[in-house]
């Protein structure tokens, strides 16, 4: 815990955010390197959104712990909350994941030991680590191609051609620090987190430039070190307005190292990069509306492009969970599929864990539980299945073959194979009431387990495709979360289980298909166990 002092705060006595970002870095590295026992170094820092302000007086509470170790890094997820005692009030202020690497004496090599799982919760953020990980390493290629699209369009020529618009170098900010012993560690490597409250600092005088007004910490797009920085380093940082979105900047800071010799020399070590989203307020707190900005060179152009990039990546994000109707439809097609295919995963992990499952059928080797939430019902089908779990993994994740166990599949086919975990299907079935047959626009993603304790996964969920729009002929119908998780029993037998959550909107629909009545559930589970066991036994 920390409580926020006059000395931690901002002119409006408001938690400085590169004080927090410090706090983070600082609580999150001693999480890593209990679980390491060697001293670790900041890798990166994911997206981070500040949902609430903490002001002088106020009680910051950080909790940090290692949701998953790889071969020598660790991923560590981070909860802040602040606390305002005389109202006894309690808010989340962030939720936040890093990345740390050990870095034992000497060089030497170490292999990181597994996390020990105590609950559910440790559990479900142990296995979406892997997914978290996909996309950071997956987010180069998301962007880059997006770039691409964004070159191909001419959005920009209005805004070069605004007289009244204002040129980003006029936002330029430099700044120099110097390392000291107070900013590193014992090891003389400089704290990811004093660099991030440096870069915090320079980027918000940065904004504040452009809105002469207080300008607000709203969140930061990754933070990615890409080389340390010792006591004695010189350290540049150059911060730069590269586009406005009527209430927010997008400022990027770019942080480069030089030791005695290089500094003498002008060479510089490009050490950071990183892209913060600011907001601006009035003195009574009110949003402020940013002016817009031209780019004047060839550098500024790329930046302000980039930009709008960014944009889309962060809105894909936030529609992520949202339903098919709330999300634009050329974000699919626009490359944003990591974002996608993470709920996707993540969302069914999340069903399958939930407490409460009642169960309210129980057959020779298939079970059947449901789970009520509010106007939502979850369904789970157990199947104990005499076949080897990848040969059911694979059967199952083909819904080309659907048709062959489900008699609630007309058709299915590929529209799209985004790689060889996802695809995307088209999907009809007959109908349930009324003339009209029901179609589906479905994402089926699927994962193989990384240790033999975790299942095979198949998640499914309704996306939409600008190319494939609803039709008159059919009742476009949505899947919220569906999906299979596997498990290895032995060499020659699994457990298949199978989970559908709806809405009351679609009841109807749910009881003429597997998740229906118990009848039309167990039919449709036993025509699944033979369909596997038939086809399992020609391998």
């Amino acid at each position: 815990c920390h409580t926020v002092l006059p000395a931690h705060a901002n002119a409006r006595g408001a938690l400085s955010a590169g004080q927090l970002l410090k706090w983070i870095d600082a609580t999150a590295c001693l999480a890593a390197e209990k679980h390491a026992g060697v001293s670790c170094v900041t890798a990166s820092m994911d997206d981070i959104q500040f949902e609430e302000t903490a002001r002088v007086g106020q009680i910051i509470t950080i909790k940090a712990k290692v949701n998953r170790a790889f071969s020598t890094s660790m991923e560590v997820g981070i909860k802040v909350t602040v606390q305002d005692t005389l109202a006894n009030v309690e808010k989340l202020v962030s939720v936040a994941y890093a990345t740390y690497v050990a870095k034992p004496v000497g060089g030497i090599k170490i292999e990181l030991k597994p996390v020990n799982l105590l609950s559910r919760q440790d559990q479900l953020e142990h296995s979406l680590a892997t997914e978290r990980r996909r996309i950071r390493l997956d987010y180069e290629e998301v962007f880059q191609n997006l770039m691409q699209e964004s070159n191909k369009e001419d959005g920009c020529c209005d805004t070069l051609k605004d007289e009244d618009a204002v040129s980003t170098e006029l936002t330029h900010v430099q700044s120099i620090e110097l390392v000291l012993p107070p900013h590193a560690n014992h090891h003389e490597n400089a704290f990811g987190g004093q660099i991030m409250a440096w870069m915090e600092t320079v980027a918000s005088i940065s904004a504040s430039r452009l809105c002469r007004s207080y300008a607000v910490l709203k969140s930061v797009d990754m933070f990615k070190f890409r080389g340390p920085s010792v006591v004695g380093d010189r350290l540049v940082f150059n911060a730069i307005v590269n586009n406005t979105f009527q209430n927010s900047v997008e400022v990027g800071v770019r942080v480069e190292a030089y030791n005695c010799e290089e500094w003498i020399k002008d060479q510089a070590q490009h050490i950071n990069s990183a892209f913060l989203i600011f907001h601006a307020v009035n003195d009574k707190g009110e949003l402020l509306t940013f002016p817009r900005v031209k780019p004047t060179t060839k550098d500024g152009m790329r930046r302000y492009r980039g930009a709008i990039a960014r944009r889309r990546i962060r809105l894909a994000r936030k529609c992520m969970l949202s339903t098919k109707e709330d999300m634009p439809s050329d974000l699919w097609e626009r490359s944003n599929q990591a974002y996608l295919s993470y709920s996707n995963i993540a969302t069914l992990a999340h069903l399958a864990a939930k407490s409460g499952w009642e169960i309210t059928s129980t057959l020779d080797n298939i079970k059947i539980w449901t789970h009520e939430e509010g106007d939502v019902l979850s369904l789970k089908v157990e199947m104990q299945v005499k076949v080897p779990s990848d040969i059911a993994f694979s059967l199952l994740s083909d819904f080309t073959r659907r048709q062959q166990w489900d008699k609630h599949y007309l058709t299915c086919e590929v529209l799209q194979a985004l790689n060889e975990d996802e695809k995307i299907y088209y999907i009809t079935s007959p109908p349930v009431t009324g003339c009209k047959p029901n179609d589906f626009v479905v994402l089926v993603s699927r994962r193989q387990p990384s240790k033999p304790s975790e299942p095979y996964i198949v998640a499914v969920r309704s996306v939409t495709l600008a190319s494939m729009p609803p039709s008159s002929e059919y009742c476009r119908t949505e899947v919220l979360c569906a999906g299979f998780q596997i498990y290895s029993e032995s060499s020659s037998s699994c457990t298949v289980c199978y989970f559908n959550q709806v809405t009351s909107a679609i009841l109807a629909h749910l009881a003429a298909n597997l998740t229906g009545s118990s009848k039309s559930i167990e039919d449709t589970a036993v025509a699944c166990m033979k369909f596997l066991e038939l086809e399992g036994s020609k391998d």
